[in-house]
This record gives C-alpha cells, sequence and structure tokens, in this order.
C-alpha cells in the first residue's frame, strides 16, 4: 500500500503541473478566461486532493464501512471549504468573482475524476 501512495503522489504532482502548463497557455492565449489567482487554485486543489486520499488510504485498510464515512465526511468538508473560499472571495473582490467561480467549479471537476480514479485503483489493491 506504500508504493501505491507513493505513486499517487507521484501522479498528483504531475497532474498539478499539466493543469498549471494548460493554465498558463489559456491565460497566455486567453487571459479573460481565469481569474489571476488560478494558479494559488491549482495548489489549493492538489493540497485537499492529496489531505483527502491520504486520508481514504489509511481509512480502506480498515473496515469498508470506516472508509465510507471518512469519504463523505472529507467530501462534505470540502465542498463547505471550497464554498467558504468562493463566497469570501467573492465578497471581498466582486469584479472577479464570476471567473473565480468557474476556474473553481473546473478545478473541482478535473480533481474529482482525478479523486474518482485513485479511489478506483485503492479498492481494486484491497481485493
Amino acid at each position: 500500500m506504500k508504493n501505491l501512495l507513493d505513486k499517487f503522489i507521484r501522479n498528483l504532482t504531475i497532474y498539478a503541473a499539466s493543469i498549471a502548463v494548460v493554465g498558463v497557455m489559456l491565460t497566455w492565449l486567453a487571459n479573460f478566461l481565469m481569474t489571476k489567482y488560478w494558479s494559488l487554485l491549482v495548489l489549493l486543489f492538489a493540497g485537499i486532493t492529496l489531505v483527502l486520499v491520504t486520508l481514504l488510504f489509511s481509512a480502506s485498510q480498515k473496515k469498508f464501512v470506516k472508509f465510507t464515512n471518512t469519504f463523505m465526511v472529507a467530501s462534505m468538508l470540502k465542498i463547505l471549504l471550497l464554498l467558504i473560499v468562493v463566497g469570501g472571495y467573492a465578497f471581498r473582490f466582486p469584479e472577479d468573482a464570476i471567473r473565480f467561480s468557474i476556474t473553481v467549479v473546473v478545478f473541482y471537476i478535473l480533481y474529482l475524476i482525478f479523486e474518482i480514479i485513485w479511489l478506483l485503483k485503492i479498492q481494486k489493491a484491497d481485493h
């Protein structure tokens, strides 16, 4: 399982770097599409994904009920944190709120796909 966790961290780093490269290209080609803080969002989402999947790695070694409960609570807290970040940003910078919100939603979907793929790998490794 340690080998799988190391592979996850390596793949998450590559995935975040790939998103950053695409973000640089989009900023260069179509600056109006993304918020100016998109690079910080890449780091935020990579950090959240790292913490969440690491927690789920340890929970997967216990009972399935523990894994399910951990997944549900962690997902709820992630969404709550993102809502607070978006709400705070929209309150502080209303002129950039729409671009920021759209960027958060796109990153949420991209990292959710990555997270689901890895959760399936964890499940497969447990059986």
